[in-house]
C-alpha cells in the first residue's frame, strides 16, 4: 500500500513545487524552467510551503480517517478549521483560497446550510477547486468498492461541498475513474482509454461537449501550445492528464506540470499525486517540506485505514479462510498456491464483498498451501457449508476443485487450471461433474495451447480472455469473472 502514501506526499510535494511560480506565464518559465524546489515567488513564501490544494486533502484524509467513513459536515467542519485556525497548513499561514471555496466554507460556517449544498451551481463556479481534493475520495472508493451510481454520487457530493456545477462534477469523476482504473493494475495509458470507453450518459450534452477533446481524441498526443494550464476544471484535467501521459518518471511530471505555468500549484499536486502513485517520489524533494513530519503521520494513517478498516473480512479463521457472512448460500475460492486471502491488490477481497452485495451469498476465500487440501477445507468449513456452494478454483486451486466430489456444489468457475499435470484426473472430474462448469483461460497462460485436450466434453464451457496471462496481471479482468460467467443467470 506503499502507492497511497506516496500519491498524498507526491500531491504535496507537486503543490509547493508549484506554489512561489503560480501565475507564471508558460513562455517565462519555459525559457527560465523550474527543475527543483523554491521559495518565495508569488506568495513570498518559504521553500516547501503547500497551499490551500494540499490542506483541503489533509482535511479530507483526517474526516476519513476519524470517522472511517465519508461524512460530508465532518470534512466540512475540518475546513472551517483549516481557515480558521490554520489546522492542516504547512507553517500556520492560510493563503491562496479559491473565491468560490471560500464562499461555499462561509456559507456553510456563517449561514449553517447543508454541507452539500453550499457549492456553487453556476456555470461560472468551475473552477478546479473540488477537483484539486478529490484524490483521497478516489482512493478510498477504490479500496472500499464502491461502484456504480453509488460512485457516482459520492463524487457528486464531495465535489459539491464547495463546485456543484456538472462540469466540476464530471471533471471529478473522470479524475476519480482514472485513479481506480490505475490502482486496478492498467497501465497509464490503457486507464486513459479506458476512461474514454465509459458512458456518461448521466450528464449533460453540453458537459459531455466540454470533455469531448479529452474523452474523443488522445489529449497526451497534442502539442503543448494547444494545452491550456488555467484553473478552469476543463483546463486542469487535460494539463494533468497530458503531463502524466509524456513524463517517465516523478520528477519529469512534476518539472513538466509546474513549467506549463498559470494554476501551477494545482496542476502540480494533481500530477504529482498521479506520479507518486505510480512511479514513487523524490525523498530529496520531500525532505524540503515544511511540516512534512505531520504530512507524513496523515498519509500513513490514510494507508493504514484503507488497508485495515475499509475493505475487510468478516472473519479470519486459522490465518487460512477470509469469510463475508451472508446467507447459507456460499460461494467458495481456493486460491492459486502460495496466495493470500487477499491475494494480488485485494482482489480475492474485492470479489468476496461484491458477490455478497449482488447475490446475498456467504462468501470464503482459502488460500491454497502444501498441507491443506480443497477436501480438508470442506472439512474444516462444514459449519458453514449449509447450502448451495459455488466453487471458484484458481490454477492449482481449479485442478483441486473439478476433482472434488462434494454432491452441493452446484457450479464451478475453473480460471487458468494447469493442464499438463493431472491431465486424466481432470478428465475424470468433467466427466463426473454434473453442475455448471466453466473453464476460463487467459490467451497467454501456458495451458491454453493444451486446450484442444479437453474442448471436446460437451458439459464444459470453455471461455478465453485474450492478452490475460496466467495471473490475470492486466487490469481488472478477473474480478468480474464470477459474476460475468458463474452467476449471470442467478437473478
Amino acid at each position: 500500500m506503499k502507492q497511497i502514501v506516496n500519491s498524498i506526499l507526491g500531491f504535496a510535494i507537486g503543490d509547493a513545487m508549484g506554489v512561489p511560480n503560480e501565475f507564471k506565464k508558460r513562455d517565462e518559465l519555459l525559457k527560465n524552467p523550474v527543475t527543483d524546489m523554491t521559495g518565495n515567488g508569488t506568495y513570498d513564501v518559504p521553500l516547501g510551503v503547500w497551499s490551500d490544494d494540499t490542506s483541503m486533502v489533509l482535511a479530507t484524509i483526517d474526516s476519513l480517517v476519524s470517522l472511517h467513513q465519508i461524512d460530508y459536515e465532518d470534512i466540512m467542519k475540518r475546513f472551517c478549521e483549516w481557515i480558521n485556525d490554520s489546522k492542516y497548513t504547512s507553517t500556520g499561514l492560510v493563503f491562496d483560497i479559491g473565491i468560490n471555496t471560500k464562499e461555499s466554507i462561509l456559507k456553510y460556517y456563517i449561514d449553517k446550510i447543508e454541507p452539500i449544498s453550499c457549492g456553487g451551481a453556476s456555470i461560472n463556479n468551475n473552477g478546479n477547486g473540488s477537483l484539486m481534493r478529490m484524490i483521497p475520495i478516489a482512493l478510498y472508493t477504490y479500496y472500499e468498492d464502491t461502484l456504480g451510481d453509488k460512485l457516482l454520487d459520492i463524487v457528486k457530493n464531495s465535489s459539491s461541498l464547495t463546485h456543484a456545477h456538472e462540469y466540476s462534477i464530471m471533471g471529478c469523476y473522470i479524475f476519480v475513474k482514472y485513479v481506480h482504473f490505475l490502482l486496478s493494475g492498467l497501465d497509464k495509458f490503457k486507464a486513459y482509454e479506458k476512461v474514454k470507453s465509459l458512458n456518461y450518459y448521466k450528464f449533460s450534452e453540453n458537459a459531455r461537449r466540454v470533455y469531448k477533446r479529452f474523452l474523443t481524441t488522445d489529449i497526451y498526443k497534442l502539442d503543448i501550445d494547444y494545452i491550456r494550464s488555467t484553473g478552469y476544471v476543463v483546463d486542469t484535467l487535460e494539463a494533468v492528464i497530458w503531463t502524466f501521459l509524456n513524463a517517465n518518471s516523478f520528477d519529469e511530471s512534476i518539472i513538466g506540470a509546474i513549467n506549463l505555468g498559470d494554476d501551477t500549484d494545482t496542476i502540480g499536486a494533481l500530477t504529482g499525486c498521479l506520479a507518486g502513485l505510480i512511479y514513487g517520489i523524490n525523498e530529496n524533494w520531500l525532505n524540503q517540506i515544511k511540516n512534512k513530519e505531520f504530512l507524513i503521520s496523515l498519509a500513513n494513517s490514510f494507508d493504514e485505514e484503507l488497508r485495515l478498516n475499509i475493505l475487510k473480512y468478516d472473519e479470519v479463521l486459522f490465518d487460512r479462510y477470509g469469510i463475508v457472512s451472508g446467507n447459507d448460500n456460499v460461494f467458495l475460492i481456493k486460491t492459486e498456491v502460495n496466495s493470500s486471502i487477499y491475494g494480488m491488490q485485494n482482489r480475492y477481497l474485492k470479489i468476496a464483498k461484491r458477490v455478497h452485495f449482488e447475490y446475498g451469498y456467504t462468501v470464503i476465500v482459502a488460500i491454497n498451501s502444501s498441507d491443506v487440501g480443497l477436501n480438508d477445507d470442506f472439512d474444516n468449513l462444514k459449519d458453514y457449508l449449509k447450502g448451495d456452494i459455488y466453487l471458484m478454483g484458481i490454477s492449482n486451486g481449479a485442478a483441486q476443485a473439478i476433482q472434488n466430489k462434494y454432491d452441493n456444489v452446484k457450479g464451478m468457475l475453473l480460471v487458468n487450471t494447469p493442464l499438463m499435470i493431472n491431465l486424466h484426473k481432470t478428465k475424470e472430474g468433467i466427466l463426473n461433474y454434473k453442475g455448471k462448469l466453466i473453464f476460463v483461460y487467459g490467451s497467454k497462460d501456458p495451458s491454453f495451447n493444451y486446450l484442444p485436450l479437453i474442448q471436446d466434453f460437451r458439459n464444459i464451457k470453455v471461455v478465453i480472455i485474450a492478452g490475460q496471462d496466467h495471473n490475470f496481471s492486466n487490469g481488472d479482468e478477473f474480478l468480474y469473472l464470477p459474476e460475468k460467467y458463474l452467476f449471470g443467470d442467478v437473478k
